[in-house]
């Protein structure tokens, strides 16, 4: 064999082991899957689960209000080339809907596997008895601001895998690896990771759903044990506050804060002279003094009540940003918990 022809065999045989070595490396597809969520907290949870198969882009501004978002000609464009679409559902966003049909992308559409549902199976609060355009914006479905609980955020980033699998079925031990290692760190940061040793995450999970997690705590004496946002919200469990609009009930539920009011009368519709003054009595007679708000909405009538009350306004996101306090979930909680210690 010529030295020619020997160095082409060998320039063969590299390129054939750097082929197969590429094709071995889980997470690394020729073509990686297009993904679109309506919220930044989602493309977060898309990326941890997704890795190095997706691509993913958020539609909404994390400072605008998820409810309401213009369907523009550039939201439209990235639905139609979007292999998965990934919202919470239970109508918070109330404008997919259009925006979905109007793309034109078979892909996506209401019963196909590109549409991800991100709150199936979670179980949600403040389902409504009955329903009326007097009672403003109801959700008919329960309150959709699920990802505010971390326990809610487990099953979420499960249904992302799971529709990811269904779309690119040769990436399911890597969506799998990456949830596991994704709902491992939810677990410590939520628990702490000397508690988890010592209980396991599906029981830790089983108590605290049921309400009945301090209580195990105290009667095993593991108590000094629990780490994590728990132990963090340990400093303001059994608060009141005040909350701008019906976000907080389940952040409320899992750090054992109480909502004494909303400031606005109805969801979705600004509070009345006379309703603000009622929510001026209930921090007067119940001790309130912090008011909660999100980034997105006027702080005028949170601001005037304070001022009567002396309470203080902390403003906060609920979704997550690049170059805030918020960067990610992990840091979205963090902040709120931090923001609202005394």
């Amino acid at each position: 064999m010529n030295d020619a022809l020997l160095y082409r065999s060998v320039l063969l045989l590299a390129a054939l082991v750097a082929s197969l070595a590429t094709a071995a490396v889980p997470g690394a597809p020729e073509e990686k899957l297009r993904v679109v969520t309506t919220l930044s907290v989602l493309k977060d949870f898309a990326e941890e689960i997704g890795g190095e198969r997706v691509e993913v882009q958020a539609l909404a501004d994390p400072h605008e209000d998820p409810h309401f978002v213009q369907p523009r000609p550039t939201l439209m464009k990235r639905a139609r080339e979007a292999d998965a679409f990934i919202e919470i559902g239970l109508q918070l966003e109330l404008w997919t809907e259009n925006l979905i049909a109007g793309s034109g992308n078979l892909k996506i559409q209401k019963g196909q596997p590109g549409l991800i549902i991100a709150s199936t199976n979670v179980a949600t609060l403040e389902l409504p008895q009955t329903l009326s355009r007097e009672w403003g914006d109801v959700h008919p479905y329960g309150n959709p601001h699920i990802w505010l609980d971390p326990l809610n955020v487990k099953q979420m980033v499960e249904n992302i895998a799971n529709g990811f699998k269904a779309i690119d079925p040769a990436g399911a031990p890597y969506y799998d690896s990456r949830l596991a290692a994704y709902t491992q760190r939810l677990d410590e940061a939520l628990f702490g990771p000397e508690l988890l040793r010592e209980v396991g995450s599906g029981k830790l999970t089983r108590l605290a759903r049921q309400g009945k997690l301090q209580e195990f705590l105290a009667s095993r004496h593991l108590a000094a044990k629990l780490g994590g946002w728990l132990k963090q919200a340990q400093a303001v469990r059994g608060k009141k506050i005040v909350s701008y609009h019906k976000t907080w009930i389940y952040f409320s539920q899992r750090f054992g804060l109480t909502v004494a009011i909303e400031i606005e009368e109805k969801p979705g519709i600004e509070p009345s002279a006379r309703h603000r003054d009622r929510v001026i009595e209930v921090m007067k007679a119940q001790g309130v003094n912090t008011i909660l708000i999100e980034n997105f909405y006027s702080r005028a009538a949170a601001d005037y009540i304070a001022e009567q009350t002396g309470g203080r306004v902390v403003v906060v996101p609920i979704d997550v940003a690049a170059g805030t306090a918020a960067p990610n979930y992990f840091r979205l909680i963090d902040h709120l918990l931090a923001s609202l210690q005394p």
